[in-house]
C-alpha cells in the first residue's frame, strides 16, 4: 500500500494572497492555501517560444522578406525575362514534320522629326518567313525601259521588281498585321520613318523635262521609282499620288490630277490599277501633264473654317496648291518632287489695280506711237510675233516626231519662246536641228526685232515666304489636326542651275514641316536607278 501523498502545509507552496479577491471568504482561503501542489509546467515549443518573444517574431518576418524578395529576383531573371527565340526544326524530323523558321528582326523607330508629327508608334517587324506573314505576289510594274526615248504609246511590262523582303509592319497600337503599318521608307535618296499614309506630288509639267535639267529620261526615272515605291508597300498602308503642273505662275494656278480622290489601300488590285493608271505619264510626245495618266480625277477642295486663319488673298506656288490637296486626305507623309521652289504672291487690292491698268495703257500708247514711226502698229506686231514662235512650235514638234521614230529623246520645252533659248539652240545642235526666228512683220528698220509688247496687267505683289511658312502651318492645323504630315521636298535642278536660293527656301519648309529637302539631278536620278538594278540582279 503506497502511502498518502503528504498535505501541503509548507507556507512558500501557498498561493499569495495578493493574487485572491479580497472578498473571498476566510474558509475558501484556507481551501486554496492547502491544496494538493500542480504539476510542472510543459516545455514550450517552437511556435510558443517565437510568439512569446516580439524581438525573435519581427527578426523571423524580416528574413522571410529577404529571401522571398530575392527568390523572385532569380525567377524573373532566368525563367521570365529570359529572351524568346524560334528554333528551326531538328534536321533528323521528317519533311512533313519541319516547321517555317520565322527570322525576325525587331527594329526601334528612329527620326526626331518623325516622331514629333507621329507620335503613335511601335517596333517594326520585318519578315522574311514564306507563309502566313509574306505578303502576297506583286503584279509586274510597266517597262519603262532604260535605252533611248522608245516606248511611246507601247508600255510593256515585267520590270520584275517584285515585292522584295522585309516588308515592315507593326505588330503595336492594339491592331496587330491588321492595324496601322509603320514602315521606313527609302525613296531617291531620302528616308522617313514611321510611314502608313503617303502621298506622292510630283510636277509633270514640261518644265521638268527641259534640256537643261537632263531632257526627257529624268521623268521616266521618277516615274519608274514612284510606281516602284508603291510595288514596296505592305497591304496595311494606305497611298495616293497627285499630279500637277503649273497653268499660272505669277498666280500659282494649278492643273491637278488625283489618282484617287482618298487615300487607297495598297492591296494587289489598287496597286495593278495604280500602275496602269501611271504608266502614260508623260510618256507620250503629244500627251503631257497630268491629263497623260488615263484616267482623270480633278481636285475638289474643301470649304476650310474661318477658324483656320488662311488667308484667301495669299497665293502659294503651284506645287504648295497640289500639297494643300494631300494634306485633305490627312497623310503621315508627303514627298513633293518639283522642278522650281516656285514664287508666293498676294492678290493686290482694287485700288492697285486700277492703277496699274492705268500704266499699263500708257505703255501700250507709247509702243503704239514707237510702232508707227517704224511704219507698222502694235497690232500687227503682235500678230507677227505669234505667227513666229507658232511657225517654230511646228517645226520643232515635226523634229521631235522624227527623233522619236529614230527612238532618240525628243526636246521639251515649256512654251515657243524657249525654243530660242540658248541651251535649247544648243541642243537641237546637238541633233542636227536648225530652227530660226521668222522676223517677218515684226522687225524694225535697223534689222533688230521689236520688244515684248505689254499684253496684260499683274494682279498680284511678292509675299514672303515667312507668310508662306505661316500659310503651310495653317493648312495643317485645319486639315489634318491630329497628325502634322511630313513634308519631304526634292527640288529637280540641271546642271548649270544655280539654286541656292531655292534649296535654302525648301529646306526650310520642309525642316519646319517634320520633313527633309533633297537636290535631284539626272546624273542622282541614273545612280539611283543603277544601285536598283544591281540590288535585283544580285537578288535574282
Amino acid at each position: 500500500m503506497s502511502p498518502s501523498p503528504p498535505k501541503a502545509t509548507s507556507p512558500e507552496r501557498s498561493c499569495p494572497m495578493s493574487e485572491l479577491n479580497p472578498e473571498t471568504p476566510e474558509s475558501e482561503v484556507e481551501a486554496v492555501a492547502t491544496a494538493p501542489e500542480a504539476p510542472a509546467p510543459r516545455k514550450k515549443n517552437f511556435y510558443q517560444r517565437l510568439t512569446a518573444s516580439m524581438p525573435l517574431l519581427i527578426t523571423v518576418i524580416v528574413h522571410v522578406v529577404l529571401i522571398g524578395g530575392a527568390a523572385a529576383i532569380v525567377v524573373q531573371q532566368n525563367v521570365i525575362g529570359k529572351k524568346k527565340t524560334f528554333e528551326a526544326a531538328n534536321q533528323n524530323e521528317s519533311v512533313a514534320e519541319k516547321q517555317v523558321e520565322h527570322r525576325l528582326q525587331v527594329a526601334r523607330r528612329g527620326g526626331a522629326s518623325s516622331s514629333a508629327s507621329n507620335p503613335v508608334s511601335a517596333n517594326r517587324i520585318f519578315s522574311t518567313a514564306e507563309n502566313a506573314l509574306q505578303m502576297p505576289a506583286m503584279p509586274d510594274l510597266p517597262s519603262m525601259g532604260s535605252g533611248g526615248f522608245g516606248g511611246f504609246g507601247s508600255m510593256g511590262s515585267g520590270v520584275g521588281l517584285g515585292q522584295g523582303a522585309g516588308m515592315a509592319t507593326s505588330l503595336g497600337g492594339g491592331g496587330g498585321l491588321g492595324g496601322r503599318g509603320f514602315m521606313s521608307m527609302n525613296f531617291l535618296g531620302l528616308s522617313s520613318q514611321n510611314v502608313s499614309k503617303v502621298v506622292f506630288v510630283v510636277d509633270t509639267s514640261t518644265s521638268i523635262m527641259e534640256p537643261r535639267k537632263g531632257g526627257f529620261l529624268a521623268f521616266s526615272i521618277i516615274r519608274e521609282e514612284i510606281m516602284r515605291q508603291v510595288s514596296r508597300l505592305p497591304a496595311s498602308a494606305q497611298f495616293n499620288v497627285i499630279l500637277y503642273r503649273s497653268t499660272n505662275t505669277e498666280t500659282g494656278e494649278v492643273e491637278i490630277n488625283l489618282y484617287k480622290r482618298e487615300l487607297s489601300p495598297a492591296n494587289n488590285d489598287a496597286k495593278k490599277d495604280f500602275f496602269e493608271w501611271m504608266a502614260p505619264v508623260n510618256a507620250k510626245l503629244d500627251n503631257f501633264g497630268p491629263a497623260s495618266a488615263t484616267r482623270r480625277t480633278g481636285w475638289r477642295r474643301k470649304p476650310l473654317p474661318p477658324e483656320a486663319g488662311v488667308d484667301s488673298l495669299f497665293l502659294p506656288p503651284s506645287w504648295a496648291r497640289a500639297v494643300h490637296a494631300a494634306l485633305e486626305q490627312s497623310p503621315d507623309t508627303i514627298f513633293v518632287i518639283t522642278a522650281s521652289e516656285g514664287r508666293v504672291a498676294r492678290m493686290v487690292s482694287e485700288q492697285e489695280l486700277t492703277k496699274r491698268r492705268a500704266e499699263f495703257e500708257k505703255k501700250k500708247a507709247d509702243y503704239e506711237r514707237d510702232a508707227i514711226k517704224e511704219g507698222t502698229t502694235y497690232a500687227a506686231i503682235v500678230t507677227a510675233r505669234d505667227a513666229a514662235y507658232n511657225k517654230a512650235r511646228r517645226e520643232l514638234d515635226t523634229a521631235n516626231r522624227n527623233l522619236v521614230a529614230e527612238r532618240k529623246e525628243p526636246v521639251v520645252v515649256s512654251d515657243s519662246t524657249q525654243i530660242f533659248r540658248s541651251d535649247v539652240q544648243t541642243e537641237l545642235r546637238k541633233k542636227g536641228i536648225t530652227i530660226k526666228l521668222d522676223g517677218t512683220g515684226w522687225t524694225k528698220k535697223d534689222g533688230s526685232l521689236f520688244s515684248e509688247p505689254p499684253q496684260w496687267v499683274s494682279s498680284v505683289e511678292p509675299a514672303s515666304w515667312n507668310d508662306f511658312n505661316n500659310h503651310i502651318s495653317r493648312l495643317q492645323r485645319a486639315l489634318s489636326p491630329q497628325q502634322r504630315a511630313a513634308l519631304n521636298m526634292f527640288l529637280f535642278v540641271g546642271p548649270t542651275d544655280k539654286p541656292e536660293n531655292a534649296i535654302s527656301i525648301l529646306t526650310t519648309v520642309a525642316k519646319r514641316n517634320g520633313g527633309n529637302f533633297q537636290l535631284l539631278t539626272t546624273k542622282r536620278l541614273e545612280e539611283i536607278r543603277a544601285k536598283e538594278a544591281e540590288a535585283v540582279k544580285k537578288g535574282s
